[in-house]
């Protein structure tokens, strides 16, 4: 049972605490108010999705912690499982930072979201119109009735999981040996013409940096030679660089032995004409090195085109070029000799897809005869809630392929469901989502819920507004459904309609306040007098001491009828 729901920061929410009792449960208030806030941060707390967008603006976490109470066998097993000490009571709580950051802990333990979701399940079922948008979708019933009764099913499931799993493996291995012989074959050719092609090219490594570096030397030859060529005649020429530093070095001679200070500035101008004269001859080969070929260079243009095509195809240098020749080579000694390997891999193949093929079998049953005992809970629970001529059928859709065509591995491989509905007497059966209206999905999931919670041994149910688009005798008969869910589960409801409210045992009232320029959801357990006076308000917008007394008289009524529920 949940006993307390602590939320801070949590979107409207500054700080709220929140005691439920452990029967039925309402929760009122105007629409805005901030009701689904509350059930937001329930949700949030037993594994939901996190979202910055839930903090409360200008803060930087939120904080929500649930206190569970009279723990069920099953959610002790599962929480024993996990290594966390339980007693009859444990605490969650869930934090989440503006930078993204969680951590959620189990008294005291921290666990992951995965944990947390798993032991939710034991602890509350929580009802949301969304998830009534997910059962309509076809794609999703074979999956709803997998979990339908799930631990009936988890082993034949988990071994199907594991053999996808290696199918999967084997798939990949053989797709690696080249498939069947055909696909085999197609692929040596490939990779001995791209070994070749590579081979043929007769590379070195690092000669397309050489050749990029001949290319722009020749590509420019013209511009190099002339630009040569004025520099050897500024330094060769008689009045140039050379012929004037000996000059220079002749006077300084004649005057050294006057001055030391010359002779250090003579022995660094001899130094430097030492330098210029071997710069000088440097000059003159590089000038012989540019007698410009039109055919070299012709040459080195389809060189360089020719690695060029090729790095295009097998990678961006002559490394990775040799790196990816290697890597064929490697994978063609492989599938020449994978004709062995690609048997017993084959075989090993057709004994996991028998086996499949078995499993499938087995889930099939199991699956045939949970519809029958689904079809029969739901068609008896029709008729607490007015949809006393409502008809359910599950429909099988049997694929066409064996297990050894299929090309995926999935639980609905060989067949999947269609929840089919009728509401009315006369009336053929079709797909849900197109014969169901807003009202009767309501009531269909309430019955779904009850069935569900039963199976899974959850002892809190959430309903939010799970009586909408309801009203007169239905939305009684609705409460009453509800009120005798009560008897056996905690009932946490968010309702507008004064037939379910009334049947409450501890009453919830949410309003929105504004303190300091900001807007703050607050909750209030009302006492007897504030619940006739809001049950009333809910009947007939407004009250007085006639409507007072009347409102009165039906939770008088609604408390004896709910004795007598059974």
């Amino acid at each position: 049972m949940l006993r307390k729901l602590k939320i801070t920061n949590f979107a409207l929410i500054k700080s709220l605490e929140i005691d439920f009792s452990n029967n039925f449960n309402v929760v009122i208030g105007e629409t805005g108010a901030g009701k689904s806030i509350i059930f937001d941060a329930l949700d949030f707390v037993l594994g939901n999705k996190a979202d910055k967008t839930m903090i409360r603006s200008g803060e930087d976490y939120l904080k929500v912690a649930a206190l569970f109470t009279d723990i069920n066998s099953v959610a002790k097993k599962l929480i024993e499982a996990y290594d966390i000490e339980c007693c009859d009571e444990i605490l969650i709580t869930r934090t989440f930072t503006i930078l993204g950051k969680g951590e959620i802990k189990i008294n005291g333990e921290i666990i992951t979201t995965n944990m947390l979701k798993k032991i939710a399940e034991a602890l509350a079922d929580h009802y949301i119109q969304s998830e009534s948008i997910e059962l309509l979708k076809q794609k999703n019933h074979l999956s709803i009735l997998d979990g339908f009764k799930y631990r009936e099913k988890e082993k034949v499931i988990n071994d199907l999981n594991i053999i996808f799993d290696e199918l999967k493996l084997l798939t990949n291995q053989l797709n690696e040996l080249g498939g069947d012989n055909e696909n085999r074959a197609k692929e040596i050719d490939l990779l001995n013409y791209q070994i070749n092609e590579i081979e043929s090219a007769n590379l070195k490594a690092d000669e397309d940096i050489a050749l990029n570096d001949k290319f722009l030397k020749f590509s420019n030859s013209e511009k190099i030679l002339e630009n040569l060529q004025k520099s050897e005649y500024c330094l060769n020429n008689e009045q140039g660089c050379l012929n004037l530093l000996r000059n220079v070095i002749s006077n300084f001679k004649s005057i050294e032995k006057y001055d030391q200070n010359i002779a250090k500035i003579l022995n660094n101008i001899e130094d430097i004409l030492l330098s210029l004269e071997d710069d000088s001859q440097q000059v003159n080969e590089i000038l012989n090195e540019y007698a410009f070929d039109e055919e070299v260079f012709n040459q080195l243009i389809k060189r360089k085109e020719h690695i060029d095509l090729l790095k295009q195809k097998y990678g961006n240098s002559i490394n990775k070029i040799l790196e990816y020749k290697n890597l064929c080579v490697e994978k063609l000694n492989k599938l020449e000799n994978a004709e062995e390997l690609i048997c017993e891999k084959l075989k090993e193949k057709n004994k996991l897809l028998n086996i499949a093929e078995n499993k499938f079998k087995e889930l099939s049953k199991l699956r045939k005869q949970h519809a029958i005992e689904l079809e029969k809970a739901m068609n008896d629970g029709f008729k607490e809630v007015g949809m006393i001529n409502s008809n359910f059928k599950i429909m099988f859709v049997e694929k066409a392929n064996s297990i050894f065509d299929i090309s995926h591995y999935s639980l609905n491989a060989l067949e999947d469901v269609e929840f089919l509905f009728s509401a009315n007497l006369g009336e053929s059966l079709k797909p849900l989502a197109k014969t169901i209206s807003g009202g009767e999905m309501n009531r269909f999931m309430l019955i779904f819920k009850e069935i569900t919670a039963e199976i899974e041994g959850a002892e809190t149910l959430i309903f939010d507004e799970i009586d909408a688009g309801i009203s007169g005798e239905i939305a009684s008969s609705v409460a009453k459904k509800i009120a005798k869910l009560s008897k056996k589960y905690q009932i946490i409801c968010i309702t507008h309609l004064p037939q379910v409210a009334s049947m409450g045992d501890s009453f919830y009232f949410v309003s929105k306040s504004s303190n300091n320029n900001r807007t703050e959801t607050e909750i209030k357990k009302l006492n007897n007098d504030e619940t006739i006076k809001q049950i009333a308000i809910l009947t007939y917008g407004s009250y007085d001491d006639k409507k007072l007394d009347v409102t009165k008289e039906l939770m008088l009524k609604n408390k004896h009828l709910k004795l007598n529920i059974e």
